[in-house]
């Protein structure tokens, strides 16, 4: 590998086709899809879709977290549901998969680093809450705990929840999330929510958490 190449690509683990094709153009290459192929039969590329790869130096290893990785996966994208509940402490079970929000088609990619999945939202709740949130290998987009949360009751199928009792219990048997990390939070965001989605569901979350924080 090339000194000037594993220098940039050093800098920028997750790397598109386009960035890695003028890269190697500007240093001699010409045949780059037969570059690239030997790439990665030698390690230095994994592929992690169509057009995007991560760049595993031989020499230096700067990690891209998953997070960023879910981010860059699918775009526009931010993190949520289970992974940004248990990110947030919100839940005490590891999540593996990493779970987003998109305003695309939803969508979910098997990776060699694991499984990303991404379920479609409106333009107006996918606006609502997002974080932004740094890792050692940078910066990425992540549901504030309450948003993770709407989000999770809203796109929750198969349930149905008639009561602040009923809710309750879906919060703490269900999605066992720790009650006492919802005391003191600022309620705007999900009365927002709660408008915008017209969702029964996040109505009785608000009002459970309105009970909670009196």
């Amino acid at each position: 590998m090339d000194e000037l190449i594993e220098n940039s690509l050093q800098k920028m683990p997750l790397v598109d086709y386009a960035t890695l094709k003028s890269l190697l153009t500007e240093n001699g290459y010409r045949y780059i899809n037969d570059k690239i192929k030997y790439m990665k039969q030698k390690g230095l590329l994994t592929s992690l879709k169509k057009g995007l790869y991560l760049y595993n130096s031989p020499y230096f290893k700067k990690v891209a977290s998953k997070e960023i990785i879910a981010n860059n996966l699918l775009g526009p994208s931010y993190i949520s549901f289970e992974y940004a509940l248990y990110f947030h402490g919100l839940t005490p079970e590891k999540v593996v998969e990493v779970t987003s929000v998109t305003t695309k088609r939803s969508k979910t990619f098997s990776t060699p680093l694991g499984v990303f999945s991404y379920r479609h939202m409106d333009k107006e709740l996918y606006a609502l809450g997002i974080e932004i949130a740094t890792t050692g290998s940078g910066n990425f987009m992540i549901a504030s705990p309450l948003k993770a949360l709407c989000d999770k009751v809203f796109a929750t199928k198969g349930f149905k929840i008639t009561s602040k009792k009923a809710m309750m219990t879906f919060l703490r048997d269900d999605l066992r999330i720790d009650i006492d990390e919802l005391i003191g939070v600022d309620l705007e965001l999900v009365k927002q929510y709660a408008k915008i989605s017209n969702s029964k569901r996040v109505e009785f979350l608000y009002k459970v958490l309105e009970d909670i924080n009196r």
